[in-house]
Protein backbone atom coordinates (compact mmCIF):
# COMPACT_ATOMS: atom_id res chain seq x y z
CA UNK A 1 0.00 0.00 0.00
CA UNK A 2 1.28 3.60 -0.68
CA UNK A 3 2.60 5.99 1.70
CA UNK A 4 -0.36 7.76 0.90
CA UNK A 5 -3.02 5.79 2.70
CA UNK A 6 -0.90 6.63 6.03
CA UNK A 7 -0.32 9.83 8.31
CA UNK A 8 -0.36 12.67 5.92
CA UNK A 9 0.58 15.01 8.85
CA UNK A 10 3.41 13.26 9.79
CA UNK A 11 5.44 14.68 6.48
CA UNK A 12 6.70 17.51 8.14
CA UNK A 13 5.62 21.07 9.96
CA UNK A 14 4.43 23.42 7.88
CA UNK A 15 7.26 26.71 8.85
CA UNK A 16 9.78 23.28 7.70
CA UNK A 17 7.98 22.88 4.52
CA UNK A 18 7.60 26.86 3.43
CA UNK A 19 10.91 27.28 4.22
CA UNK A 20 12.38 24.52 2.63
CA UNK A 21 9.75 24.67 -0.87
CA UNK A 22 9.64 27.98 -1.53
CA UNK A 23 11.55 31.24 -0.74
CA UNK A 24 8.12 33.33 0.83
CA UNK A 25 9.65 32.71 4.99
CA UNK A 26 13.32 32.89 4.51
CA UNK A 27 14.70 33.71 1.04
CA UNK A 28 18.43 33.08 1.66
CA UNK A 29 17.46 29.77 2.53
CA UNK A 30 20.09 28.11 -0.21
CA UNK A 31 17.18 28.97 -3.12
CA UNK A 32 17.82 31.10 -6.78
CA UNK A 33 14.46 32.85 -7.25
CA UNK A 34 13.46 36.02 -8.73
CA UNK A 35 12.67 38.72 -6.90
CA UNK A 36 8.68 37.98 -5.55
CA UNK A 37 5.91 39.91 -5.83
CA UNK A 38 3.32 41.27 -3.42
CA UNK A 39 -0.18 39.25 -4.01
CA UNK A 40 -2.67 41.42 -4.59
CA UNK A 41 -5.50 43.11 -1.77
CA UNK A 42 -7.95 42.84 -4.58
CA UNK A 43 -9.60 40.41 -6.48
CA UNK A 44 -8.05 39.23 -9.88
CA UNK A 45 -10.25 39.70 -12.71
CA UNK A 46 -12.31 36.08 -14.08
CA UNK A 47 -11.97 34.45 -16.04
CA UNK A 48 -8.21 34.17 -15.70
CA UNK A 49 -6.27 32.09 -18.20
CA UNK A 50 -2.53 30.86 -18.23
CA UNK A 51 -0.58 29.52 -21.26
CA UNK A 52 2.98 29.93 -19.61
CA UNK A 53 3.80 31.40 -23.12
CA UNK A 54 5.25 34.29 -21.72
CA UNK A 55 8.38 33.65 -19.19
CA UNK A 56 7.05 37.25 -17.69
CA UNK A 57 3.34 36.66 -17.06
CA UNK A 58 4.70 36.05 -13.48
CA UNK A 59 4.65 32.57 -12.30
CA UNK A 60 7.33 31.92 -9.47
CA UNK A 61 10.03 30.69 -10.32
CA UNK A 62 13.58 28.85 -9.17
CA UNK A 63 15.56 26.54 -8.16
CA UNK A 64 15.40 25.86 -4.43
CA UNK A 65 16.96 22.97 -2.75
CA UNK A 66 13.77 20.86 -2.54
CA UNK A 67 12.79 21.57 -6.16
CA UNK A 68 12.63 23.62 -9.47
CA UNK A 69 9.88 25.72 -10.92
CA UNK A 70 9.93 27.33 -14.46
CA UNK A 71 8.67 27.56 -17.53
CA UNK A 72 8.38 25.49 -20.13
CA UNK A 73 7.25 25.90 -23.87
CA UNK A 74 4.10 26.15 -23.02
CA UNK A 75 2.99 24.66 -19.98
CA UNK A 76 4.65 24.98 -16.14
CA UNK A 77 6.91 22.90 -14.61
CA UNK A 78 6.86 21.87 -11.12
CA UNK A 79 9.51 19.37 -10.38
CA UNK A 80 9.73 17.87 -6.50
CA UNK A 81 13.31 16.68 -5.95
CA UNK A 82 13.22 15.94 -2.15
CA UNK A 83 10.99 12.91 -0.06
CA UNK A 84 8.14 14.37 1.65
CA UNK A 85 8.52 18.13 0.70
CA UNK A 86 5.54 19.72 -1.21
CA UNK A 87 6.74 22.11 -3.59
CA UNK A 88 4.47 24.38 -5.16
CA UNK A 89 4.46 27.58 -7.61
CA UNK A 90 2.18 30.82 -7.11
CA UNK A 91 0.37 32.49 -9.22
CA UNK A 92 0.19 36.01 -7.19
CA UNK A 93 -2.94 36.39 -7.57
CA UNK A 94 -6.26 36.71 -5.25
CA UNK A 95 -9.40 34.79 -6.16
CA UNK A 96 -12.28 33.75 -3.35
CA UNK A 97 -15.00 31.95 -5.30
CA UNK A 98 -12.97 29.75 -8.10
CA UNK A 99 -13.15 26.91 -10.42
CA UNK A 100 -9.43 25.63 -11.69
CA UNK A 101 -9.10 23.78 -14.84
CA UNK A 102 -5.88 22.57 -15.51
CA UNK A 103 -4.03 19.59 -17.41
CA UNK A 104 -1.59 18.16 -15.57
CA UNK A 105 0.97 15.73 -16.98
CA UNK A 106 3.16 13.36 -14.69
CA UNK A 107 6.77 13.08 -17.17
CA UNK A 108 8.44 11.56 -14.03
CA UNK A 109 8.46 9.40 -11.21
CA UNK A 110 9.08 6.49 -8.80
CA UNK A 111 8.49 3.27 -9.81
CA UNK A 112 5.58 2.98 -7.80
CA UNK A 113 4.26 5.97 -8.76
CA UNK A 114 4.24 7.45 -4.78
CA UNK A 115 3.66 10.92 -5.19
CA UNK A 116 0.97 13.72 -5.44
CA UNK A 117 0.39 17.10 -7.52
CA UNK A 118 -2.38 19.25 -8.53
CA UNK A 119 -3.95 22.21 -7.17
CA UNK A 120 -4.15 25.16 -4.19
CA UNK A 121 -6.26 27.25 -3.74
CA UNK A 122 -7.02 30.17 -1.22
CA UNK A 123 -3.42 30.39 -0.39
CA UNK A 124 -2.59 32.57 2.61
CA UNK A 125 0.37 34.99 3.02
CA UNK A 126 1.44 32.18 5.59
CA UNK A 127 1.09 29.83 3.17
CA UNK A 128 -1.76 27.79 4.89
CA UNK A 129 -4.73 26.57 2.27
CA UNK A 130 -6.08 24.15 0.97
CA UNK A 131 -4.98 20.97 -1.30
CA UNK A 132 -6.48 19.47 -3.82
CA UNK A 133 -4.56 16.71 -5.31
CA UNK A 134 -4.56 13.18 -7.19
CA UNK A 135 -1.54 10.50 -7.56
CA UNK A 136 0.29 9.00 -9.97
CA UNK A 137 -1.17 5.76 -8.32
CA UNK A 138 -4.37 6.47 -9.03
CA UNK A 139 -5.44 8.16 -5.46
CA UNK A 140 -7.26 11.59 -4.93
CA UNK A 141 -7.57 13.60 -1.91
CA UNK A 142 -8.49 17.35 -0.60
CA UNK A 143 -6.22 18.72 2.27
CA UNK A 144 -6.12 21.50 4.60
CA UNK A 145 -2.73 23.17 5.16
CA UNK A 146 -3.60 25.04 9.34
CA UNK A 147 -1.79 25.80 11.90
CA UNK A 148 1.53 23.50 11.24
CA UNK A 149 -0.41 20.56 10.38
CA UNK A 150 -1.87 18.79 7.15
CA UNK A 151 -5.52 17.30 7.61
CA UNK A 152 -6.95 15.59 5.05
CA UNK A 153 -11.03 16.79 4.85
CA UNK A 154 -11.58 14.19 1.89
CA UNK A 155 -9.18 11.30 2.50
CA UNK A 156 -6.90 9.73 0.09
CA UNK A 157 -8.87 7.13 -2.04
CA UNK A 158 -8.27 5.22 -5.28
CA UNK A 159 -10.30 6.61 -8.26
CA UNK A 160 -10.22 4.70 -11.60
CA UNK A 161 -10.91 8.13 -13.11
CA UNK A 162 -7.52 9.04 -12.49
CA UNK A 163 -4.98 8.21 -14.83
CA UNK A 164 -2.09 6.38 -13.40
CA UNK A 165 1.53 6.86 -14.29
CA UNK A 166 3.62 9.00 -16.44
CA UNK A 167 0.10 10.42 -18.05
CA UNK A 168 -2.42 13.47 -18.38
CA UNK A 169 -5.31 14.17 -16.21
CA UNK A 170 -7.69 17.42 -16.98
CA UNK A 171 -8.39 18.48 -13.03
CA UNK A 172 -11.01 20.91 -11.77
CA UNK A 173 -10.54 22.11 -8.35
CA UNK A 174 -13.62 24.11 -7.42
CA UNK A 175 -13.18 26.01 -4.53
CA UNK A 176 -16.94 27.61 -4.39
CA UNK A 177 -17.89 29.34 -0.61
CA UNK A 178 -17.91 26.27 1.77
CA UNK A 179 -17.62 23.51 -0.88
CA UNK A 180 -14.12 22.17 -2.14
CA UNK A 181 -14.30 19.95 -4.80
CA UNK A 182 -12.07 17.85 -7.41
CA UNK A 183 -13.28 16.22 -10.94
CA UNK A 184 -10.70 14.64 -12.66
CA UNK A 185 -11.09 13.54 -16.29
CA UNK A 186 -14.92 14.92 -16.06
CA UNK A 187 -15.80 12.19 -13.01
CA UNK A 188 -16.02 13.79 -9.10
CA UNK A 189 -13.55 12.22 -7.02
CA UNK A 190 -13.46 14.13 -4.25
CA UNK A 191 -15.79 16.61 -2.32
CA UNK A 192 -15.93 18.61 1.44
CA UNK A 193 -17.15 21.12 3.42
CA UNK A 194 -14.79 23.76 5.49
CA UNK A 195 -14.84 27.64 6.20
CA UNK A 196 -11.24 28.06 7.42
CA UNK A 197 -9.99 30.22 4.44
CA UNK A 198 -12.43 32.60 1.77
CA UNK A 199 -10.07 34.10 -0.45
CA UNK A 200 -6.16 33.38 -1.91
CA UNK A 201 -3.65 32.74 -4.31
CA UNK A 202 -3.58 29.63 -6.04
CA UNK A 203 -0.81 27.62 -6.65
CA UNK A 204 0.20 24.20 -8.45
CA UNK A 205 2.08 21.40 -6.76
CA UNK A 206 3.90 18.45 -6.81
CA UNK A 207 5.39 16.13 -3.75
CA UNK A 208 7.37 13.09 -4.29
CA UNK A 209 6.64 10.55 -1.32
CA UNK A 210 10.43 8.46 -2.29
CA UNK A 211 14.02 9.34 -3.33
CA UNK A 212 13.00 9.80 -6.93
CA UNK A 213 11.99 12.91 -7.98
CA UNK A 214 8.67 13.72 -9.47
CA UNK A 215 7.79 16.32 -12.38
CA UNK A 216 4.65 17.43 -13.25
CA UNK A 217 4.58 19.54 -16.27
CA UNK A 218 0.68 22.26 -15.96
CA UNK A 219 -1.40 23.41 -19.44
CA UNK A 220 -3.54 25.07 -20.34
CA UNK A 221 -5.02 26.83 -17.06
CA UNK A 222 -8.56 28.49 -17.29
CA UNK A 223 -10.04 30.26 -13.44
CA UNK A 224 -13.59 31.07 -13.64
CA UNK A 225 -16.25 31.52 -11.30
CA UNK A 226 -17.62 28.31 -10.59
Amino acid sequence: MSQRALSRPALTLLLALAVSACSHLNPSAGFSSTTTPAVPAAPSALPYREMWSNPGSGWEIGTHDTGILRYGQGYYAVTSLKKDQLMWGLAYKRFSDTAIDVDASQVSAADDNNNAYGVMCRVQPNDEGYLLRVSGDGQAAITRIQNDKFEDLAAWAASDAIHQGNATNHLLAACDGSKLSLTVNGRLVAQVEDTAFTSGDIALTATTYTDTPTEIHYENLVVTAP
